[in-house]
């Protein structure tokens, strides 16, 4: 009883300080950073066709290089945090492993705690929430990313976790394969929705970016497939991606990766990249910060289940 009654006030509270930033931003007009991404490791098991931000030969943070990154976020009132990589299940400290982190941080006082992984690691963990990087078919799957889909997919199923959300990042190999993807997602206990992105290259355009124009009919047709599907983009942020009316770089959103704090994300200063941005995950917050009701619809499904 007592797990039971600490969950549900761990729960609670994560809600009452979104809600607290919601008031700050629209009735105290008050300017504040919502979200810190925490870069762990540059290791990746992996080698996708797609990223450039993994396997530079850069070590591991140690714990203590976490922790300063995790007390500026909290500085800065940040209390909901990313992990990422690299592949962050892959991060080590000695025989410290990612739970430690994730314990770390819990300590500090931070609210919810997301993991971004690629799936090819058995998907247990401490972390509030798991998001598991898909897009598209088997065979588009493996494309792009090597022979994983298998691994990933068998990873899923025997998965306990109760909160796994997968992530698809649209681009020119898997644009056609949206709504077959949902309609097979669905059919997994597992995975309580899908979170749709667009490639953003960073290091300029390349084969696989898709112009806004392009962009534009698969947005309308994500709009189509939340009437069906669990498609966790809300609406609000939708309409803001398909009218290129979000402003970036953002300050809703820090990174601490390599000992350094950015603003927005490792990119920052890129104008290129910052024009041709598909991490939706920003305009979602905006759109959430801006107490849009279809982003605070969605933001509702990511409520932990359980918090550990």
């Amino acid at each position: 009883m007592i797990p039971r009654i600490n969950r549900f006030f761990q729960g609670l509270s994560y809600l009452l300080w979104g809600l607290w930033v919601v008031f700050e931003v629209n009735v105290l007009r008050r300017k504040r950073p919502f979200l810190g991404g925490l870069v762990v490791n540059d290791r990746c098991n992996l080698g996708c066709e797609h990223c450039r931000v993994s396997n530079r030969n850069v070590p591991d943070l140690s714990l203590d290089e976490i922790r300063e990154g995790l007390r500026q976020f909290k500085a800065m009132g940040i209390r909901l945090l990313a992990i990422t990589g690299g592949e962050p299940y892959l991060w080590c400290d000695g025989d410290l492993r990612l739970d430690d982190v994730i314990e770390t941080a819990r300590g500090m006082g931070f609210k919810a705690i997301s993991l971004y992984t690629n799936g090819t690691l058995p998907l247990e963990s401490a972390a509030d929430t798991l998001f598991v990087s898909l897009d598209g078919t088997r065979e588009t799957t493996n494309k792009l990313r090597g022979n994983v889909y298998d691994t990933v997919m068998a990873n899923i199923e025997r998965s306990t976790h109760p909160n796994l959300f997968i992530n698809y990042t649209i681009n020119r190999s898997n644009r056609d394969e949206l709504e077959a993807f949902c309609d097979q997602m669905s059919r997994i206990s597992q995975v309580r929705g899908v979170f749709f992105y667009f490639h953003t290259p960073y290091y300029g355009v390349d084969d696989l970016l898709l112009s806004l124009e392009e962009k534009r009919p698969l947005i309308d047709e994500l709009l189509r497939l939340k009437t069906r599907y669990n498609v966790l983009n809300s609406s609000a942020c939708l309409k803001a991606v398909r009218a290129d009316a979000w402003k970036r770089p953002t300050d809703v959103c820090y990174v601490y990766a390599e000992k350094k704090m950015f603003q927005c994300c490792r990119a920052i200063g890129n104008e290129e990249a910052c024009r041709n941005c598909g991490y939706l995950g920003y305009p979602e917050i905006i759109s959430l910060l801006e107490a849009r009701p279809s982003a605070i619809r969605e933001a509702l499904q990511y409520m932990p289940r359980r918090v550990r």
